[in-house]
Formats: C-alpha cells, sequence, structure tokens
C-alpha cells in the first residue's frame, strides 16, 4: 500500500486566558498508520483535536491536512476526515439510523451497504438502538453512535478523543477491530487517552503530550517495554 502524509501540523500554539495550552507542537501522519496520542488531563490533547477539527483557532503555527493548508481549503480537506471530539453531531428528532445516512450525505452519496455494516459491527440494531431518537438513547449507546457518526462517510482519517478510554469492556474488541479494517483501507489513525493499556491494541506508535510539548512518536512496543520491563508485547 503506497504511503502519503495525510496530515502535518508544525509549530502549532495556543494559549486561554494568557495560559499556554500548546506550546510548539509538531508531528505527522501517514496514510495507514495508527498512532496513540497519550498525555494526562489538562495536557492539551483536547484543544490539539480541536483545533484539528476546525472547532478552535490556534495562536500560532500551521496545520496541513491531504496537503492542504489555509482556512478555505482546510474546511474542504476536513471532509475526508471523521471526528470525535466533544458530542457527536446530530438531529435530536430523528433515528440513530437516519442521521448516519444524512451524515454520509453531507460528504457524498452514502454507501448504504457500508453504514448498514457499520450498524451491526457497532451493535447499533435497526430494530432497537438504530430506530431510536437520537435524544432518546442511553449513554453506552450514545458512545457507540458517536463513533458511528465520526466513521459514516468512510474517512481517509480519524481522530478520536478518548473513544476507547470512554467504551464499555464488551464493545472494545469490535471497535478496534473496525479500526484496523479502516487503517488497513489505507487510514491514518490519531486515538487519544491519558495511558497507553487501551490503544496498544490499535496503534503502533505513540506521541507523549505534556505540559503542551509533543515527544515522539515512540514504537509502541518500545513504551510498553519502559512502562512494564516484564511484559512481552
Amino acid at each position: 500500500m503506497e504511503t502519503r502524509e495525510v496530515l502535518k501540523v508544525e509549530h502549532l500554539r495556543k494559549a486561554y486566558r494568557g495560559q499556554d495550552v500548546l506550546k510548539d507542537v509538531t508531528f505527522s501522519l501517514e496514510s495507514g498508520t495508527a498512532t496513540a496520542l497519550v498525555g494526562p488531563a489538562g495536557a492539551g490533547k483536547t484543544t490539539l483535536f480541536r483545533i484539528l477539527a476546525g472547532m478552535a483557532f490556534p495562536d500560532g503555527g500551521s496545520v496541513s491536512l491531504f496537503g492542504s493548508s489555509g482556512e478555505a481549503e482546510l474546511r474542504k480537506a476536513r471532509q475526508q476526515a471523521g471526528f470525535l471530539v466533544d458530542a457527536a453531531f446530530g438531529k435530536k428528532n430523528f433515528s440513530v439510523g437516519k442521521n448516519l445516512f444524512l451524515l454520509a450525505g453531507l460528504y457524498g452519496k452514502p454507501d448504504k451497504r457500508y453504514i448498514r455494516h457499520l450498524m451491526k459491527r457497532l451493535k447499533i440494531s435497526e430494530t432497537d438502538i438504530g430506530g431510536k431518537r437520537v435524544s432518546w438513547i442511553l449513554p453506552d449507546a450514545q458512545k457507540r453512535y458517536a463513533l458511528a457518526s465520526a466513521l459514516a462517510h468512510r474517512p481517509r482519517l480519524l481522530i478520536l478523543d478518548e473513544a476507547l478510554t470512554d467504551a464499555d469492556t464488551e464493545d472494545l474488541e469490535p471497535i478496534c477491530s473496525l479500526l484496523d479494517e479502516l487503517r488497513e483501507e489505507g487510514a491514518a489513525l490519531l486515538l487519544s487517552g491519558s495511558g497507553t493499556e487501551r490503544l496498544r491494541s490499535v496503534c503502533s506508535e505513540v506521541l507523549l503530550l505534556n505540559e503542551g510539548i509533543i515527544a515522539g512518536p515512540t514504537p509502541m512496543a518500545e513504551l510498553i517495554k519502559r512502562e512494564d520491563p516484564e511484559e512481552d508485547p
């Protein structure tokens, strides 16, 4: 599979009320890779993801998606990406299934077979959760709907904030399997978390974010050895 640069972040800076959140963040992602962004609470992970999703603006530095930069070009390029940052979008009076078709339709003609496959893999039954209004489903189903909404248009870049951290234990295997399939199809994945435990089954490399500064990438296997020398990855 041919690799290409999907995301490039250079010297990104962001401050709130005079407090630096991101100081000098530089990294890149290539197609067909899965990367973990790991750091403690308050490290700046969500702020970074909000900037990548176009939900916030940096104070300095640059972001390039699929070779495009500049705000107008980035808006168009983001149509090829899937984001799960904060709450998932959805019309509250529409069913879960209808919302997924609507979301996919925003980026072109929706692939009905793929969306049904996605719902099945994430245990979103059309006769149960899939047929309910978004405002009616329980929190665990909300999490699965939020992930499905980020995947509905088969993105070439997927950015998920704490998606595995918040997932119920029984949902982890099908979610990880689905993410592996997406990566094998050539998408680039960036998943955040406070630690590597749940991310190691999907991600092969790690970016460490702390006090607004990124270190890495570091191979996941190497980081696991550092954390637990007795463990064989």
